[in-house]
């Protein structure tokens, strides 16, 4: 990494160099369309050049190489945060005054005022994100929640937001104002509330003047859209950009292990959904046949809601999935909030790479990838050492032995997992190889669904049953204990 002094003197020696130049300053051949320029408060700005943007990046990969750091903070949230501190030190310098002091002074005000934003963004800034989201059949299922992810009917969602307090405003030069006291019931007024629900009710409301909360009004509106529960992520004090990939990447793994009630979890995934990733919408399609008829067709894709399933065994099936929930709750705990004290990093991380690639694998329209991402769910809960520990962790999580016949055909679960592992797998990761050559073959085109439904099928079991076995067992952090 370069030396931070030297790098802030090339941004201090830089920004004198074009001090007196004509403005608006522009480098030649920039491709940026617009002026470059800097925020220095009060709605004031300072032009600079591309490479002093370009240095300024430099200050702040260097400044954020740090794991403590890259934990709460994507580079961009950094580099925002780097960039803005900039502004106001560089307005103040006098370029007759000496460089090396000059450099000094400004790295010392970036420092303190980084050093100050990250602190109270750490212990402050604390969020609560609002997805729209489709779930089952009814609409007014209780409340219920996967660690740091909510599920709630969407009125109830609203009246929980317009009667749970506020204390900041944003006032008119788009600063936020914080109190010491409550000064509003909640975060959604009372107004808006009343609006926003008859919008929920299909009814039409009067235009309204155009202010801060007009335009909130309008946000929760196309967020919440017409679906009927809102999810929720609680994120502790992360940049935004880092907290609204966490929050979303929460969603979509609780969403998710709420799949795993049903035999086929990608079918129930396709009628459970974020409104922020899909909406229910129809494919249509046209196609010609060799004697000149023509033929329409179509493909309903992400539906309304999962499976239909009757209300009192869904919600006992929600009742029984307690455990499972626990489990999936305190790994989405630990992957928003991996710094904190966390009883059992490892399984955690092992548990959410082998959540994520289910969830990939059931929302993926390829088969054969599909395979791919179901083959290493089951790899990352059998510590990566691919066919054998795969059978072994059937072996210890379903109790089926390898030699066990499993299939209709009567294919044993070893024969099963080569053609899911072998043949599917790492075929498509590799190519086809034979003696460590590549062979061509025809088989990318082949038919991947039968072999998409049995990696699918494992998948879902030895996952259910993971998460099962690290509820029933608290104190453990070692996933190997998954093959015992």
């Amino acid at each position: 990494m370069r030396n931070l002094q030297n790098i802030v003197a090339e941004i201090v020696s830089e920004l004198v160099r074009i001090h007196d130049l004509p403005r608006p300053y522009m480098d030649e051949g920039d491709e940026f369309p617009v002026v470059r320029e800097l925020p220095v408060g009060n709605g004031r700005v300072i032009a600079i050049s591309r490479k002093i943007e370009q240095l300024i990046a430099d200050v702040s990969r260097t400044m954020h190489d740090r794991p403590s750091l890259k934990q709460n903070f994507t580079a961009k949230d950094y580099r925002d945060l780097v960039r803005r501190s900039f502004g106001p030190s560089l307005a103040k310098i006098d370029p007759a005054a000496n460089p090396v002091q000059l450099a000094n002074s400004v790295l010392a005000d970036v420092e303190e005022e980084v050093s100050r934003a990250v602190d109270w963004i750490l212990n402050n800034g604390a969020q609560e994100y609002a997805f729209g989201c489709t779930l089952f059949t009814y609409k007014d299922i209780a409340a219920f929640s996967i660690g740091p992810v909510g599920f709630e009917p969407r009125e109830t969602w609203l009246n929980r937001k317009s009667s749970d307090g506020r204390s900041a405003r944003i006032v008119t030069d788009g600063r936020i104002e914080r109190f010491d006291r409550q000064i509003a019931n909640g975060a959604i007024s009372e107004v808006s509330r009343r609006r926003i629900l008859r919008v929920w009710q299909g009814q039409k409301i009067r235009p309204r003047k155009q202010h801060s909360e007009s335009y909130y009004e309008k946000d929760i509106i196309r967020a919440i859209g017409d679906c009927p529960y809102v999810c929720t992520v609680k994120i502790p004090g992360l940049g935004s950009k880092s907290g609204q990939d966490k929050a979303l990447l929460a969603a979509r793994i609780s969403l998710t292990t709420i799949s795993l009630l049903w035999e086929k979890s990608s079918d129930a995934l396709n009628g459970i959904n974020l409104i922020f990733d899909k909406e229910m919408r129809i494919g249509h399609n046209i196609y010609f046949t060799s004697d000149g008829l023509i033929f329409g067709g179509g493909e309903k894709t992400n539906l309304p809601h999962a499976p239909y399933v009757e209300r009192k065994t869904l919600e006992t099936c929600l009742r029984d999935a307690g455990l499972i929930f626990q489990a999936a709750g305190n790994v989405l705990d630990w992957f928003v909030n991996p710094m904190s004290a966390h009883g059992r990093p490892i399984l955690s991380n092992v548990l959410m790479q082998a959540m994520l690639w289910f969830h990939e694998g059931c929302r993926e329209i390829v088969d054969i990838k599909a395979v791919v991402s179901f083959a290493a769910c089951m790899d990352v809960l059998a510590g990566g050492g691919g066919r054998n520990s795969i059978c072994k962790l059937i072996k210890c999580r379903l109790g089926v032995d390898s030699d066990a016949e499993i299939h209709r055909d009567g294919f044993t679960a070893k024969e099963v997992i080569d053609q899911i592992y072998d043949k599917g797998r790492t075929r498509f990761v590799h190519g086809p190889m034979k003696n460590g050559a590549n062979v061509w073959d025809g088989k990318l085109g082949h038919d991947w669904s039968e072999t998409r439904s049995l990696a699918e099928h494992l998948a879902r079991l030895c996952l259910v049953n993971s998460l099962g076995w690290a509820a029933e067992n608290p104190n453990t952090d070692d996933p190997g204990l998954l093959l015992k």
